[in-house]
């Protein structure tokens, strides 16, 4: 073999140690469960996911108890077999392979000299690799996509274009993975790269061979980094694509969707937040009688809805359009129990009225309410004191003024947080994703109830969540800002009128 060595075990084994053969075990998922039916036959599922595998015969029967209880080898399955139906029966026993191989049931672990080193555990059916690589194991380098962590005892390797996750049994092969060059630059490649023997292994002649196989799931690409560089794949920042494959089914074998998870482990959060010790302000509320009779109408207001960054010093938004504003849009309407937790019901709809979000209005010009940090208490239609103006709420309101790109702050900045308790109590793998379409939906109606009251909203993109934290003193992993909207008296006609 030539070409760079970027782990040292490739191009200079030991010359007394005999070529180390690379086995293969096969084990049904650790999540599988095998579920006999009167019918005869016998269906395999993992969560919800599941199929009939039609009658097994006495010998396929007892393969698949053997694959159920540990890894084992093709020979000894085929004995197994034999045993129960002779040799004819040995020739059903690829057929069965194959069938659970494509279907996602059957982890393949790697062994050599009987030592598992790597186990390749499937996350769904098998879909051919996006990022595969056969060509020469020394010039292989980790994708940027892929991600190495801990899980339960071991070490596990992840990446959202590949549909299988490989968990690592030995830590030398941690190490060797650490070793590996990043993207090669301008210039030939090194003999001989920094680092190449400082993780020696005792299976040198098998580091081919255990590399290629991570490369051909597109856990490990070549170092010139073309495989990576297409738009399709240089579009994602890793962190989104991993964001996109974990929330939606298909690349990953976790629970999902409304598990109820923590029922037992922890009490769920009430549907309506504890108030704040700081003095309130109550606040009118708005005659839903009369607007149903003078409100403009529903088309007008999606036609006519912009993103308005200007606010009108001189006349600034007052307190009574505030208090409707959040009463339109946010306000308590209800709180139900569905015998696991406190349901809520606002105008703005929420998956399983989980109603995780609160809307904290940072007040610098509203005639009627001191400027500061409030909580919009949803059930009692008021704002609760959180923070007095100073440096913390400075920082927040210069966030938003340079995201809108405003000359001045602007009157009201509306922090949106989510107790992210409410939704993740329930929901297994999609709660974030649910959170960010729930401010979703929330901007819309603000944004129709801005338009509806001629006032200027706008919503952004992104803020500083850290900034809230400090300012609020609510603890940044059980409730964080997730979106900001803008809020204000409607300004002239002018450049800062900007359609979204």
């Amino acid at each position: 073999m030539t070409g760079p060595d970027p782990y040292g075990a490739i191009c200079n084994p030991p010359p007394a140690r005999g070529p180390a053969r690379v086995g293969e075990l096969l084990r049904l998922h650790p999540g599988a469960r095998i579920v006999p039916v009167p019918s005869g036959a016998t269906q395999i599922f993992i969560g919800q996911r599941g199929t009939s595998l039609g009658a097994l015969t006495p010998g396929l029967t007892a393969a698949m108890e053997l694959l159920a209880a540990r890894r084992v080898g093709s020979d000894e399955l085929l004995d197994v077999v034999q045993s129960h139906e002779g040799e004819l029966g040995m020739l059903k026993m690829p057929k069965l392979l194959q069938r659970l191989r494509a279907g996602g049931w059957l982890s393949t672990t790697l062994a050599v000299a009987g030592s598992a080193v790597l186990t390749f555990r499937p996350l769904g059916p098998v879909v051919p690799p996006v990022l595969r690589h056969d060509g020469d194991s020394a010039e292989l380098r980790m994708s940027r996509f892929a991600v190495l962590r801990a899980d339960g005892t071991g070490m596990v390797l992840e990446s959202p274009l590949a549909h299988v996750a490989a968990e690592l049994h030995d830590p030398a092969l941690v190490g060797l993975l650490a070793s590996l060059p990043t993207q090669r630059g301008p210039g030939p490649a090194p003999r001989d790269p920094a680092g190449a023997r400082t993780h020696p292994v005792d299976w040198p002649e098998a580091v081919p061979a255990l590399l290629s196989a991570l490369a051909r799931h597109g856990f490990l690409v070549p170092r010139s980094g073309a495989a990576e560089e297409g738009f399709r794949f240089a579009q994602w920042s890793p962190h989104e694509l991993w964001f996109h494959s974990r929330t939606r089914v298909g690349r990953h074998d976790l629970p999902y969707g409304g598990t109820y998870w923590a029922k037992g482990f922890a009490e769920p959060l009430p549907s309506v937040r504890p108030p704040f010790d700081g003095r309130s302000v109550e606040l009118p509320r708005a005659d839903l009688q009369a607007l149903r009779a003078s409100d403009r109408t529903l088309t007008e207001v999606l036609e006519d809805r912009q993103s308005l960054r200007l606010h009108d010093s001189s006349a600034p938004l007052t307190a009574e359009q505030l208090g409707e504003f959040l009463y339109r849009s946010a306000r308590n309407r209800g709180t139900y129990d569905d015998g696991s937790q406190e349901l809520g019901d606002r105008p703005y709809p929420s998956g399983g009225r989980a109603y995780e979000l609160e809307v904290y209005p940072l007040i610098h010009q509203v005639d009627g309410v001191e400027p500061g940090l409030y909580h919009y208490d949803p059930e009692k239609h008021r704002l609760e004191l959180v923070a007095e103006p100073g440096p913390a709420l400075t920082r927040l309101a210069d966030m938003s003024r340079a995201t809108a790109q405003m000359s001045s702050p602007p009157q009201v900045t509306l922090l949106i947080t989510a107790r992210f308790g409410r939704v993740m109590w329930k929901y297994s793998s999609m709660g974030y994703a649910l959170v960010l379409k729930h401010v979703g939906v929330l901007y819309q109606v603000m944004y129709s109830v801005a338009t509806a009251m001629g006032l200027a909203g706008c919503g952004l993109g992104g803020g500083d969540s850290d900034a809230f934290a400090v300012a609020s003193g609510v603890p940044w992993e059980s409730e964080s800002t997730v979106g900001e909207f803008l809020l204000g008296s409607r300004g002239k006609e002018g450049s800062d009128v900007v359609p979204a």
